[in-house]
């Protein structure tokens, strides 16, 4: 039965912003870190990225990072609930393990599913997303076949000055965050912490779905950040950055009360030199945590922990014609868990290089990089890409590249297993002869921006191999993972922005073919067709704003026998300047109440199903400070 009430409350919102970077506003003018490691012009890279920043987060009103990241070009969302339930994203088609998430360049994932929880960061700690899409594996190494997600946390700029936030809405919604941040002689700094909670407001299963209980399922986070830099001098610079996150969401999983405990982590400190006027250099050492553990009745289930301590060496070189990148990594990943895996730990060693140069008309962009695993071995990732200014506004490019993904400690080093059931006895072990999955991208583009008229034509065809995928067997054999498929991820994303009429409009559009080449049937979880549409006007001292996502049928299997409905889902906001240090946001999610459904799941019967709800019609009222 779904619950959707629009139960609005007003929160007072004392808000003042830790002085978002001060960068462009457009994005072909904006700096982006991402692409090459380096701050470069995003007009100046051959990378597709998007760029979200602190203001567009502000206004945006979202509560959640995977509804922000729903809204973005070439993202789609899979998510088994609301605030805190499971969630994922797939870009370019790819699979949710082929997106690399960063905070503030480091990995935070779990090596034991090869994915991050989205749904456990929140957006009170962030300044600044970038998302690129394309394969990145040859800047990064692993996992970023499809795309990369980099969350970096707030700064402090200018004099300092608090931020309190105090906030209420729909499903019991109830939220605060108090931050502090600016500059004091020679130190910058920011720090923060943030709660927000959720009753739930209805249950994340639906009825008949294994594990549905009735009750309604809420989730509690909490959640902080710290980010200090300090001049020693004209050359040298010492820092720290950390972000926290503490959820506890409640789960169905067959009894009355089931609750995931889950934490994203992350710490780090920096050195960064000046050492001659075109040689960069920096140092860091860090730690990124990704812990889950599950309760039923209050007794713990399972506990699944990563920890990954990650060291960077980066040298950057300012040449006669673009610069050049160097550096070295090593990652110590480590695994404690229930489950008693038969290796708990892998290191990491990798070198890159990469180039960016711009001459005349003429754009190069260049990256290639070893990784050598204790486990599997090395793997050699390259990228080169192209681009040509045709005039002041129009650039074509062309761009070709190489990624890997490498198989996780559930699928090389799980324990064998015996299972007995009603219907048989069958087993599972793990594979640790397993190979990376592989992946060649070929990429063209056409560009437009001249003044706020921004447009792009994006064409891709990422071919992976051996992907890894469940093999079944009949007992006293056992089931296992292999490399075994091929999948072709082909489409195209048209992307544009503009002002017309003192409106301002953002579309994308993305065609997307992602199939099984053995089989010809499409992936499951990937729609065919995926588009938004935002729209803003301001009128005097009002800013109204629209956001529309819609998406078609998507196959809930891979035999394409079971599919999810195509959903439309509108958002509509409005900001009141009352004067130039206070105003009014006002915002309702889903407000034609859709009912859709992102994730399938097995009900009694063992068929497939719409099985998790989503939020109907919910809001946020909400009165900002800005102190100028």
């Amino acid at each position: 039965m779904r619950q959707t009430p629009l139960a609005l409350a007003l929160g007072i919102v004392f808000a003042s912003p830790l002085h978002a970077e001060s960068l462009p506003e457009y994005v072909g003018d904006t700096i982006v870190v991402t692409p090459t490691r380096t701050p470069e012009k995003a007009s100046a890279v051959i990378s597709d990225i998007s760029v979200i920043m602190a203001k567009d987060i502000a206004a945006a009103g979202q509560t959640t990072l995977a509804e922000l990241l729903q809204a973005q070009p070439g993202v789609e969302l899979k998510q088994s609930g609301g605030p805190g339930s499971q969630a994922s994203v797939s870009i370019r088609g790819g699979n949710s393990g082929h997106t690399l998430v960063l905070i503030d360049g480091l990995r935070v994932g779990s090596a034991t599913t090869g994915t991050t929880p989205l749904e456990n960061i929140s957006l009170g700690q962030v300044e600044r997303i970038e998302i690129l899409r394309g394969p990145a594996s040859s800047v990064y190494g692993a996992d970023a076949v499809a795309g990369v997600i980099q969350i970096f946390t707030k700064q402090g700029y200018g004099a300092p000055r608090p931020s309190v936030t105090v906030g209420a809405g729909s499903h019991g919604l109830a939220q605060g965050q108090v931050s502090y941040g600016g500059e004091v002689d020679d130190t910058r700094f920011s720090l923060g912490a943030g709660y927000s909670r959720t009753k739930g407001g209805f249950s994340v299963a639906r009825p008949g779905v294994y594990g549905y209980n009735p009750d309604k399922d809420g989730d509690i986070n909490r959640n902080a950040h710290l980010n200090v830099d300090h001049a020693i001098d004209g050359r040298n610079h010492v820092g720290i950055t950390a972000m926290g996150h503490r959820d506890y969401v409640d789960i169905d999983d067959g009894t009355a009360k089931d609750v995931a405990h889950n934490q994203v982590n992350d710490l780090a400190v920096y050195w960064k030199s000046r050492v001659s006027a075109n040689w960069a250099s920096q140092l860091r050492a860090g730690l990124g945590q990704n812990h889950t553990e599950s309760f039923s009745l209050g007794a713990p289930t399972s506990r699944f922990d990563t920890d990954q301590t990650q060291y960077l060496w980066q040298n950057d070189f300012a040449l006669r014609i673009g610069n050049l990148t160097a550096s070295l990594e090593h990652n110590d990943q480590r695994v404690s868990a229930t489950t008693a895996f038969t290796a708990t730990s892998r290191t990491i060693n990798a070198g890159q290089v990469g180039y960016l140069g711009q001459w005349g008309a003429h754009t190069l962009q260049a990256s290639l990089r070893n990784d050598d695993y204790n486990d599997f071995g090395g793997h050699t990732s390259g990228m080169a890409g192209y681009a040509y200014a045709l005039n002041a506004a129009w650039r074509a490019s062309a761009s070709y590249g190489t990624s890997f993904k490498a198989p996780t400690f559930n699928d090389m080093y799980w324990p064998t297993e015996v299972y007995v059931s009603p219907w048989g006895s069958s087993g599972y072990k793990g594979n640790p002869d397993l190979k990376p999955e592989q992946g060649r991208n070929l990429e063209l583009s056409l560009r437009y921006q001249q003044g706020l008229n921004q447009a792009s034509l994006t064409a891709y065809r990422n071919r992976v191999r051996d992907l890894i995928v469940y093999v079944p067997a009949s007992f006293p054999a056992f089931s296992t993972m292999a490399n075994v498929n091929r999948t072709t991820l082909e489409g195209v994303t048209l992307e544009g922005a503009t002002e017309l009429a003192g409106l301002r409009i953002h579309a994308s559009m993305d065609w997307l073919q992602a199939t099984d080449d053995a089989t010809g049937h499409f992936l499951n979880y990937r729609a065919r067709r995926h588009g938004t549409l935002d729209v803003s006007k301001v009128l005097d001292r009002w800013t109204l704003g629209a956001t529309l996502v819609a998406s078609g049928s998507r196959f809930a299997d891979l035999a394409n026998t079971s599919s999810l409905p195509g959903y439309a889902r509108l958002d509509v906001r409005a900001q009141y300047r009352v004067n130039p240090h206070w105003d009014v946001l006002m915002r309702v999610n889903n407000v034609l109440d859709a009912d859709y459904q992102l994730v399938a799941g097995y009900n009694t019967s063992s068929q497939l199903v719409p099985a998790y709800n989503t939020p109907g019609i919910n809001g946020l009222i909400a009165l900002q400070y800005h102190p100028k």
